[in-house]
């Protein structure tokens, strides 16, 4: 493989001339330019990307971090970025976080030492390391958080308006005639199932159904994981409470499927004898049988948001600090009205 020197020595000129052509750090003449550019022809040179972004002190990457790269939900954020980033120019390093704060921040570090020109966090671990690690982050390169919020005016949030929809989702499911709703958290103490479990209790309260103050008291309210298999253990072993709901309402569409494998599993259809909403909408919820009704996140959208944000702001230009997207209910086949 030819390297700078091949190239130096084929233009005639100085190994220094040809890096100020390669990086466009100095003026060069054009017939030096034409030579140079002769020369990486004949000889087929490829620049080395690290080494050049060294030396402009921009490397033209964008670190992406997610919580789950086996959540579908994470996979079509990240495409969306991915989208807006590349037609910019701009190629991705992805790292998957496992949703550990040690991880995160060792994911941060690894990009800082990589040099990225900016950092987009999914679902960042707001639970388990402080704003002001996020804060110094911030002063440090440009920085998008996506899908979760804490008070700061300087930090750019992208993320979907969660309460929003996880209350349109009970309010459907208590049109449809269903007064005792089961609602199956993500985890505990995780700011989206928060966000979510307010919604569902502001729909509750809103037609005088919600019977405990406090949302940790509340007997509709179950926690898993995030993932079907964790939901069908857990439904499968809570079957005696389930049984006292009419409809089951998922923090996420994985775990609407877990819900109803394990509802099968005990001999009950859906949604002849159970309702479920999920959230999220990812591909497979509309491909599941049956069809699930769900609260669209406009998974792509929030990526090329995100995206757009973090390629704006490696470039200077103005962002808006907070961006809150609309959610909204995607009916299929999974919810049906309570029968008398």
């Amino acid at each position: 493989m030819s390297n700078i020197n091949d190239v130096a020595k084929e233009a005639g000129v100085s190994i220094t001339t040809v890096s100020r052509y390669l990086n466009n750090s100095y003026p060069v003449n054009v017939n030096t330019k034409k030579a140079i550019q002769e020369a990486i022809n004949k000889l087929n040179y490829k620049p080395n990307a690290i080494a050049r972004g060294l030396v402009r002190k921009k490397t033209n990457t964008v670190g992406i971090i997610v919580p789950y790269i086996t959540n579908m939900f994470f996979p079509e954020v990240v495409r969306g970025i991915s989208d807006q980033c590349n037609a910019k120019g701009y190629d991705i390093i992805l790292v998957n976080s496992n949703s550990d704060g040690f991880e995160e921040k060792k994911a941060v570090e690894n990009f800082l030492e990589r040099q990225v020109d900016g950092i987009v966090i999914i679902a960042p671990k707001i639970e388990k390391l402080p704003p002001s690690f996020y804060r110094k982050l911030n002063k440090t390169l440009p920085l998008v958080l996506v899908n979760k919020y804490f008070n700061d005016k300087d930090i750019v949030f992208i993320y979907n308006d969660e309460r929003d929809g996880a209350f349109k989702a009970t309010e459907y499911l208590l049109d449809l005639g269903h007064k005792n709703i089961l609602f199956i958290s993500g985890s505990e103490n995780s700011y989206s199932s928060e966000v979510k479990i307010k919604g569902f209790n502001k729909a509750l309260k809103s037609r005088g159904l919600l019977q405990k103050k406090n949302s940790e008291d509340n007997d509709n309210i179950l926690i898993s994981d995030y993932t079907s298999e964790n939901t069908f253990k857990l439904i499968k072993s809570n079957m005696e409470h389930v049984r006292k709901h009419s409809a089951i309402f998922c923090a996420n569409d994985l775990m609407a499927i877990g819900v109803i494998k394990a509802l099968r599993s005990e001999g009950y259809e859906v949604p002849r004898d159970f309702s479920v909403m999920g959230f999220d909408d990812i591909s497979i919820s509309a491909l599941y049988e049956p069809g699930i009704s769900t609260v669209s996140q406009n998974i792509t959208s929030l990526g090329k948001v995100s995206g757009d944000a973090i390629i704006k702001l490696i470039s200077k230009e103005d962002v808006v600090r907070n961006q809150v997207l609309n959610t909204s209910l995607i009916i299929r086949d999974s919810c049906s009205r309570i029968k008398e």
